[in-house]
């Protein structure tokens, strides 16, 4: 529980500072694609995790990261910062509170759409326009295929849960015929 809300706090001391800036989405995707790296690479985790290696030695590793993949200078104070901490561990934490603030603050709402085939660029502009028509935000898609749902597609956004599917059309179906409707 300590990382999320020192995860949160550094997100949220991260966001002032870049936000004056206008360096939201940017620092957002930095973010994201450093934790991604860092989860994808036993050997990057490893580095950062273990006390094998010297506070100086990893400082020195996340400088030549930050110049190798030309990450702005807020995201590498913040690797200095972390690893001087000893809390270079929470960067998927922080990475993860960073983009929910960083939504909050640029009136992003992410949408989780599931399809039975992937969606063409009209399907997805279609899907997108209702949901900003209905949200008054800007809505950012995230996509899956699942086959199993047989055509149509399935939205997650807020905690709500739309289904325009067609194996959620035969499951609805197959309840009111179980209960005699």
């Amino acid at each position: 529980m300590r990382g999320d809300v020192l995860s949160r706090r550094y997100a949220g001391a991260l966001a002032d500072v870049v936000e004056k800036d206008g360096q939201l989405e940017r620092v957002r995707g930095e973010l994201s694609a450093l934790a991604d790296a860092l989860s994808a690479s036993g050997g990057f985790r490893i580095m950062i995790m273990t006390a094998a290696r010297s506070r100086e030695e990893k400082k020195a590793a996340f400088a030549r990261i930050c110049g190798a993949l030309g990450l702005s200078a807020h995201i590498a104070r913040l690797l200095q910062y972390l690893v001087q901490r000893k809390r270079a561990s929470l960067l998927p934490l922080i990475a993860e509170s960073f983009a929910e603030e960083a939504d909050r603050r640029l009136g992003v709402r992410r949408a989780f759409v599931t399809s039975a085939v992937p969606l063409s660029e009209a399907q997805r502009g279609r899907i997108v326009g209702s949901l900003e028509g209905l949200t008054r935000a800007r809505i950012e898609l995230q996509e899956a295929v699942d086959e199993s749902l047989i055509a149509g597609f399935q939205v997650r956004l807020d905690g709500r849960f739309f289904d325009g599917s067609l194996a959620g059309q035969l499951d609805r179906i197959r309840e009111t015929m179980a209960h005699g409707g």
